[in-house]
């Protein structure tokens, strides 16, 4: 299982970096470095700043949730382990190490794994929520004026489907009563029942503390928001560094929700490549530039982005590290 799991992986990663260097190739690889190195560092510095802001709004809005269970909790630590698990979730298929953050939060901040995984739940099943929204808001907006090519709309609907399931899945789980009876219907199986208990034991205590955060969704739901909007001025910051002003802030803020739903198509990690061809087409059409030959300033555009959106996670190296020299969890 786990050798299967290692090469899905790894053709994930030949998939991902094929789609670049197929891109690289038609834009022509020397064109699109020299466009990089023009690339203007106040812009970048600026660019840096918002992704940070754009990650440090996701980890808040996780925050919410938690205090309700525990007031207590140490801020800087919890901010710190949700970075270590936005990090993970940057080199992982469908964003899925997102997920290891209730360790990550009961290693650092003393966070029972239970509260934890409430707290990440309601998180990406509401951040899910919003981004759908905005996808679809976008999808109306730009094609009242622009002719989609089917390979985007296509690409972006399997991921709005994704991301759609995955937001009411996810807030099921906390409250669907149906969902907590069928679970403790497995422990009377014979062989596999108690080794189920501890699960189930830990899902109830899920769905428990998941009652207790129904009302701080609002806010999670603007932080969320927030993110989204720090990320479209980042996005703002590199395409006006490589290229003359042309387009508004709320074209970005809707290509950021685009972007993003792109990353959970799970034929590469993360959306390597996928996300990278998304952005060259949309702006290419955005810009009235022809489809038949790709820009590489926009090619460049689609690789900074991708190098600063993970770079600025590396936040989270110094709390992964932290938090995997302390074996047991609490």
């Amino acid at each position: 299982m786990a050798k299967l799991k290692s090469i899905k992986i790894v053709i994930q990663i030949i998939v991902g970096v094929a789609i670049l260097l197929w891109l690289l190739q038609l834009a022509n690889s020397s064109e699109v470095l020299a466009s990089i190195l023009q690339f203007n560092p106040i812009n970048l510095i600026g660019a840096v700043a918002f992704f940070i802001t754009a990650s440090t709004f996701v980890a808040l809005a996780l925050c919410t949730t938690l205090r309700r269970s525990n007031p207590n909790a140490p801020l800087r630590s919890m901010l710190m382990a949700s970075f270590a698990g936005q990090l993970l979730s940057d080199v992982t298929p469908v964003r899925s190490g997102y997920f290891l953050t209730p360790v990550f939060l009961n290693q650092l901040a003393s966070i029972p794994v239970e509260q934890g995984m409430t707290g990440v739940l309601a998180t990406g099943g509401i951040n899910s929520l919003v981004k759908v929204t905005i996808c679809l808001v976008g999808l109306g907006y730009f094609a009242s004026y622009l002719p989609l090519p089917a390979e985007i709309t296509t690409s972006l609907l399997v991921g709005v489907a994704v991301l759609l399931i995955a937001g009411v899945l996810l807030l099921l789980l906390m409250w669907d009563k149906r969902l907590s009876k069928l679970v403790a219907k497995f422990e009377k199986v014979p062989l596999i029942g108690k080794r189920l208990s501890k699960f189930t034991e830990m899902f109830t205590n899920v769905q428990k503390e998941g009652r207790k955060i129904r009302y701080s969704l609002i806010f999670v739901a603007a932080l969320i928001l927030l993110s989204m909007l720090a990320n479209a001025t980042a996005l703002y910051f590199i395409f006006n560094g490589i290229w003359y002003p042309s387009l508004h802030l709320l074209d970005f803020f809707f290509i950021a929700a685009f972007a993003s739903v792109l990353t959970y198509i799970p034929i590469t990690i993360a959306g390597l490549g996928v996300q990278e061809a998304g952005y060259v087409l949309l702006l290419q059409l955005l810009l009235g530039l022809p489809l038949s030959s790709i820009n590489p300033s926009l090619v460049a555009f689609a690789l900074i982005t991708r190098a600063l959106f993970t770079g600025t996670d590396i936040i989270g190296v110094t709390p992964l590290l932290k938090a995997g020299a302390k074996p047991k969890i609490q």
